[in-house]
């Protein structure tokens, strides 16, 4: 196996335990950190194909340290009733602080990712990827920004909101992982 399908099957799984959540009395059984740190690594072997791969490794492992506690933060329990305090402010704003990062670092993997597959004249591959990284950029922006407006909504609009950004995470996880999938697959063809 090359070094770049080697690399993108560690961002494969690296993103894989970052986007599964297993969680035992509020403790993560596959902490994203660890995730991270694998992405991280993958970077060090894509580093060298293109200079934004160091950039996507900086981010990750800040969101692999910003992790670490992370993981041991409760979290709104929406079965016992929703209730504005400062716990919550301090839980949404931690929150909207790593997806940010996350998006920082999605924006600059995803760039790598475009300038891995043109310096390979894989054109059909970067521009898939420039639509999945637009795609990715909205939905992010969009629940970032309706996020705080939602506690307002009515319980039921407020669940079906939660239902909606849950489902559509799902699909934007899936369609990331399968990219990830995609060009570990092309690069095994040049093989």
């Amino acid at each position: 196996m090359n070094g770049i399908a080697k690399a993108m099957t560690k961002v494969f799984w690296g993103m894989l335990l970052v986007f599964l959540s297993f969680k035992i009395n509020h403790f993560d059984l596959l902490p994203d950190f660890i995730g991270y740190f694998i992405v991280a690594s993958a970077m060090n072997d894509l580093v060298s194909f293109s200079h934004t791969f160091s950039k996507a490794k900086k981010v990750a492992i800040i969101l692999a340290i910003v992790s670490i506690p992370a993981m041991f933060m409760r979290e709104i329990s929406l079965s016992e009733g929703f209730e504005p305090s400062s716990d919550v402010f301090t839980l949404l704003l931690g929150s909207t602080a790593i997806q940010l990062l996350a998006l920082i670092f999605i924006y600059f993997l995803f760039q790598g990712l475009i300038e891995l597959a043109s310096k390979y004249h894989f054109n059909e591959l970067a521009k898939k990827t420039k639509k999945i990284l637009t795609a990715c950029i909205i939905i992010d922006l969009l629940v970032l920004s309706l996020t705080p407006f939602s506690m307002n909504l009515p319980g039921t609009d407020f669940f079906l909101f939660i239902i909606i950004g849950i489902i559509t995470s799902f699909i934007v996880s899936i369609v990331i992982l399968v990219l990830f999938r995609t060009y570990r697959k092309q690069f095994l063809s040049i093989e």
